[in-house]
C-alpha cells in the first residue's frame, strides 16, 4: 500500500550535533565549543546510549530530547510537529508508530520517533 497525500505523521527527534555539523552552535552550546570537539563516533555512541535508555524504559523520549537534543525542538520534548508522510519517508524515517529509529548523515546524528499518525489506512512496512 502506498500513502495518500493526506496522510500525516507527527514526529519528534533528538539531534546530536558534531564537528562535521554545518552550524556548530545550539541552544545549549551557543558558542559551539562542545559541538566542535564532538567526533562523529562520539555523537553516534551518545545516541545509542540514549536510545538504549529510552527502549529499556529507564528514560522517556521527551525527557531525553529536552535535556540532550541540540535542536531548538528540545523545549517541546523534541516535537517537530506534523508532516506529510512522504516528507518523513524521504528522511528515512521509521515505519512503525511509536518506534524509535535513527538517521545519520555526515553532519547530523539523530533519533526519530513517530508520535501520531493521521491516516485512513495502515502503511506497509519499508
Amino acid at each position: 500500500m502506498s500513502s495518500s497525500s493526506s496522510d500525516k505523521v507527527r514526529a519528534s527527534h533528538i539531534l546530536i550535533k558534531q564537528e562535521g555539523s554545518r552550524r556548530k552552535a545550539s541552544w545549549k552550546d551557543p558558542e559551539g565549543r562542545i559541538i566542535s570537539n564532538t567526533t562523529r563516533d562520539a555523537a553516534v555512541s551518545r545516541l545509542k546510549a540514549l536510545r538504549d535508555d529510552i527502549l529499556s524504559g529507564k528514560s522517556k523520549f521527551e525527557d531525553v530530547a529536552s535535556r540532550y537534543s541540540d535542536c531548538s525542538s528540545a523545549k517541546r520534548g523534541g516535537d517537530l510537529g506534523s508532516f506529510e508522510r512522504k516528507q518523513v519517508e524521504d528522511l528515512g524515517f521509521v515505519a512503525e508508530l511509536g518506534a524509535i529509529g535513527s538517521k545519520r548523515n555526515e553532519r547530523k546524528k539523530k533519533l526519530l520517533k513517530e508520535r501520531k499518525r493521521n491516516t485512513k489506512r495502515q502503511m506497509a512496512p519499508f
